[in-house]
This record gives C-alpha cells, sequence and structure tokens, in this order.
C-alpha cells in the first residue's frame, strides 16, 4: 500500500517524490517552503479524514505517511491521496508565490 501511495505522488509534480514528501511552490525558497509544509499537515490533519506526520530532514519540513494497519485496502490509500491532493490545492491557491 506505500508502493501504491508513492506511485500516485509521483504523479503530481507539485510534490517531491520520495518516502518522504512535500509540496514544492515556486519559486521555492527553502523557508517558505518549509512554512507551505507546516500549513499543509496542520490543515491534512485538522479536516479528521486522515492523519500523516513530518520530520525535519537536512533543514527541509516533509510530511510522512506511514501505513501500518494490515486491514489498509487500496480505496484508503486512495481517500488519503484525495485529501493530500485537496489540501495541497487550497494551500498552493491562498500562497502568493
Amino acid at each position: 500500500m506505500a508502493k501504491r501511495f508513492e506511485g500516485l505522488v509521483r504523479t503530481d509534480e507539485r510534490i517531491s517524490p520520495s518516502a518522504i514528501s512535500r509540496a514544492n511552490p515556486t519559486p521555492s525558497d527553502e523557508k517558505c517552503v518549509n512554512e507551505v509544509n507546516c500549513k499543509l499537515l496542520e490543515v491534512i490533519n485538522g479536516c479528521g479524514r486522515v492523519y500523516t506526520s513530518h520530520a525535519v530532514v537536512g533543514g527541509m519540513y516533509v510530511l510522512l505517511c506511514a501505513i501500518g494497519a494490515s486491514l489498509t485496502e487500496e480505496k484508503h490509500v486512495a481517500m488519503a491521496w484525495k485529501v493530500v491532493q485537496e489540501h495541497v490545492d487550497a494551500i498552493l491557491s491562498l500562497t502568493m508565490y
């Protein structure tokens, strides 16, 4: 399921594809990118539909998606991706980059 989610992330050029991901507003001033991703995490978790975590890696604030439940199905992964996309759309439309 984690590979499925990673595959979905790789389809969106606004998000850095990797095991750790983050939205990439343009132009990409590192401080602003970190702030955007912090806000993205807040709104994703605040919606109550999915929960994600974060880490700071090499000064980059990144979002983490861990799929650990054995009952997770592809429909759950697709729903989580839809939530991420909805909030990326909203956050990036509000930022002045």
